[in-house]
């Protein structure tokens, strides 16, 4: 048994796409508090903070991405279940 394969195998459509952005951000948020403890502990070197820096700019582009996706995918949700619903709704 595969207990500990991709979390999105027996997914599709809006539910994978959530559960990927979610997977994402989740790493990039774990990347970040990383980075963030490297960058106290490395204060006097000049090259490392900035690449620390570099780093933390792409972490947060990341973390926005995933939170821009997952708004995307919510609305798409929220739209799509209204439609069923007014469609129930008609048919009734």
């Amino acid at each position: 048994m595969d207990r500990m394969g991709k979390p999105w195998r027996n997914k599709t459509g809006l539910a994978k796409a959530a559960v990927i952005l979610t997977t994402i951000l989740s790493i990039a948020t774990v990347s970040c508090g990383l980075n963030y403890a490297l960058a106290m502990a490395s204060m006097n070197s000049q090259w490392a903070i900035g690449v620390l820096l570099v780093a933390a700019y792409v972490e947060l582009a990341t973390m926005m991405g995933s939170v821009v996706g997952l708004l995307v995918v919510l609305v798409i949700w929220l739209v799509t279940k209204g439609r069923a619903a007014t469609r129930k709704d008609i048919d009734d």
